[in-house]
């Protein structure tokens, strides 16, 4: 059984992925307007760069979300400790992040993935 504060990581992975798509929402207003006023289908078009960015920055977080979900799951309603692989490629995809891109949320994966390296 997991226990501690590790216990709580996924539920930290989605609040951070519900945290970057308010973000985005907010961030993108004038990209999304258009989109959802077009209905949505085929609305990123190539040469879109402003779309293609909101797009995939709500995307991050929805995937944040559901990767916070399995492991919440993993670990409450199953007892399993997700595998040590997860917290590793956590932990290289926000590194490579913050040194991409320093003035980011990237900064915010680098504790959970810890937690999730932990014994």
């Amino acid at each position: 059984m997991v226990s501690g504060i590790k216990r709580h990581v996924g539920l930290t992975l989605m609040l951070t992925g519900l945290f970057h798509n308010i973000l985005g929402l907010v961030g993108f207003m004038t990209q999304l307007q258009p989109m959802v006023a077009e209905g949505l289908w085929d609305t990123v078009g190539n040469g879109q760069w402003d779309r293609v960015t909101a797009f995939w920055f709500l995307m991050l977080g929805f995937m944040l979300i559901l990767f916070g979900y399995t492991v919440d799951w993993l670990m409450k309603k199953k007892g399993i400790t997700p595998p040590v692989s997860l917290g590793w490629m956590l932990f290289v995809f926000c590194l490579i992040g913050v040194i991409v891109m320093p003035t980011s949320g990237f900064w915010l994966g680098l504790p959970q993935a810890w937690l999730l390296l932990r014994k």
